[in-house]
């Protein structure tokens, strides 16, 4: 098995190496370094052996790597490409760099455990690290009481991943059990508890009660209030664009987050102008929210600004920035990724060099990895 090329995934922990070998239709591999091994094939071995990666899965003709966020891709990719053999792919040289805490990336994992529904606590994972925050009593009591019709409540419990955060997981943590608690208001609990122990489904929209978004609510006081008025909205519509926007000039970070997201849900070229505004927010996780949002969408039209944003003062949206033009950029973008080439961080070089690459070399751009991915799944259902 041979590396063809490598790609950039969504995450600065993963990146997609494609092989010239191909798995049967359905069949896939997954591997973590603490599983056992014993019957794994010779080439998981080697690759566990390489100091840094973590973790792996293969499926049709790439395998997805992820690293440990302690370990740059810097010293694991020439060892990588030792192990499977490789044309061509992307090198650097291997000057070091010290990462301090300030310097890190900062993408921190976001799980919330739920049983039928109902919240209990949030967990944070970062750089093998992980921290739990509780809930208020009123959770726990709600969880006990669903679960009078349980036969195993522990086994029932889950947690469930969320969109990963940025910044420093102690002011991360005390957000999302902010929003938690702003979200799911005593009558909500109260409906998931009477959802729980009937033999209906528990639906948790029907539990959110989805309320059509208003100025009004926007204009409320308190903060939680509108965060839960921006959260009970139902799936937003090009008609919601104006309130969406006055929800970016919110004050409270939580809230232009949502909002932010929320745009990326609105397939239309009218979503633009929005998302451009909360590229230029002051805070990482909602112009980074915004890059995510751009890179689903794949208009085009924010080539410019991505463009702009390998100037910005974070690292995250400098890679970022990049790896759009890699999925989408154009001749225009040849200036700035060659300036690029000599940003301190090696990700962003990196994925410079390799959008540069498929710029200059002809390549049609591809979209993001999810997006190809999503359409080679409905080609298959297609077929």
């Amino acid at each position: 098995m041979k590396i063809i090329s490598i790609e950039p995934t969504p995450s600065p922990y993963s990146m997609k190496i494609n092989v010239d070998e191909t798995l049967p239709d359905m069949q896939t591999e997954t591997y973590k370094r603490d599983d056992d091994l014993s019957s794994a094939p010779q080439y998981v071995h080697q690759l566990f052996n390489v100091e840094g990666v973590k973790e792996l899965y293969r499926v049709i003709d790439f395998i997805a790597l992820e690293r440990d966020p302690k370990v740059e891709w810097e010293s694991i990719l020439p060892k990588v490409k030792g192990v499977l053999g490789a044309a061509d792919t992307p090198s650097e040289s291997t000057d070091q760099h010290s990462q301090t805490e300030e310097d890190a990336y900062g993408e921190v994992k976001v799980f919330i455990q739920m049983f039928r529904g109902i919240p209990m606590q949030v967990k944070l994972e970062e750089n093998e690290e992980e921290k739990r925050f509780g809930l208020s009593q009123r959770f726990t009591d709600a969880a006990m009481e669903a679960s009078k019709e349980a036969t195993n409540m522990l086994m029932e419990r889950k947690w469930v991943e969320q969109d990963p955060r940025y910044g420093d997981p102690s002011d991360i943590g005390q957000d999302i059990v902010d929003e938690i608690e702003a979200t799911y208001d005593e009558k909500r609990l109260k409906t998931l508890v009477k959802l729980a122990t009937s033999d209906q489904q528990v639906d948790e929209k029907q539990a959110k009660m989805l309320e059509p978004l208003t100025e009004d609510k926007l204009q409320q006081d308190d903060w939680k209030a509108r965060y839960a008025a921006l959260d009970r909205m139902p799936d937003p519509t090009v008609d919601d664009l104006p309130l969406l926007g006055q929800a970016l000039g919110d004050p409270k970070m939580s809230i232009r987050r949502l909002a932010t997201a929320y745009l990326g849900m609105v397939e239309d070229r009218q979503t633009l102008p929005y998302l451009f505004k909360a590229l230029e927010d002051k805070t990482v996780t909602v112009r980074r929210t915004a890059g995510d949002c751009l890179s689903d969408l794949g208009f085009t039209e924010a080539i410019p600004k991505m463009i702009e944003g390998l100037e910005d003062r974070s690292r995250i949206i400098r890679w970022r920035a990049a790896m759009f033009l890699y999925e989408y950029g154009d001749d225009t973008a040849i200036p700035a990724l060659e300036k690029a080439l000599n940003d301190p961080e090696f990700e962003v070089r990196m994925q410079a060099k390799m959008a540069l690459s498929r710029i200059q070399e002809g390549e049609k751009a591809q979209g993001s990895i999810w997006k190809q991915m999503t359409e080679m799944t409905k080609m298959k259902k297609n077929q």
